[in-house]
């Protein structure tokens, strides 16, 4: 097994559990670490070079998400992938982002939806140019913006757990992209209906696009 973390990043220590949190959601998602198989606390340390407290509190993290299964003291197993995780995952997303939208309108600020307009071009830019991986960190820029945006810092955290899940269980299971720029269209309309205050339209509208993101996940999944 072999897990990078970036070099450059160890040297700081704050960032330190962040940084092996996604290592191994890294590792979860590209099968590098196996569905079913057991991590050890010591082994990841050794593995990424790192002592073990950041190991442990990625591994804590990580098991609250939902992509570690607690298994003894100091580990845990990597969940068996399922069509039943990814519907689940999406609902979360569903619920925690359609509220997120709806408080967005009520509670953003001028340079907040400034914010979330800039990472929603840039993503559409980036869909166009079959940038996938610029697609997917803009799409996780716009949708962290208006969860920022809502000034609800437990749904904020939530939400942030609620799209690392959906997405790592997402690209274990497929690497569909083929939708990206319709997605990233779906933005526009999203952020308009903040700006404009319209909370309704802007809640109904997250819910739109979560929905039919998880539709297309669920059926190339099953495909």
């Amino acid at each position: 097994m072999t897990l990078e973390t970036p070099p450059s990043l160890i040297d700081r220590p704050d960032s330190l559990s962040s940084v092996v949190y996604d290592a191994i959601r890294t590792a979860i998602m590209d099968r590098t670490l196996v569905p079913g198989s057991r991590v050890s606390e010591a082994k990841l340390a050794e593995t990424l070079g790192v002592s073990k407290t950041p190991v442990r509190e990625a591994l804590l993290r990580l098991a609250q998400v939902g992509l570690i299964v607690p298994d003894g003291l100091r580990g845990g197993r990597i969940p068996e992938p399922s069509i039943d995780s990814l519907r689940g995952a999406y609902e979360l997303r569903e619920a925690l982002e359609a509220q997120t939208a709806f408080l967005a309108s009520k509670n953003a600020t001028a340079e907040e939806i400034a914010a979330a307009k800039s990472a929603a071009e840039t993503c559409l830019e980036r869909a166009k140019a079959q940038d996938v991986p610029g697609f997917r960190a803009y799409d996780k820029a716009f949708h962290l913006a208006v969860a920022a945006a809502a000034h609800s810092p437990y749904l904020q955290r939530s939400l942030t757990d609620a799209y690392d899940l959906a997405w790592t269980l997402r690209l274990r299971a497929t690497s569909t992209s083929d939708t990206t720029v319709e997605c990233a269209e779906d933005h526009h309309l999203v952020i308009g209906a903040i700006a404009e205050g319209a909370s309704n339209t802007a809640r109904d509208l997250m819910t739109k696009h979560v929905r039919k993101v998880r539709d297309i996940v669920i059926g190339a999944a099953s495909a």
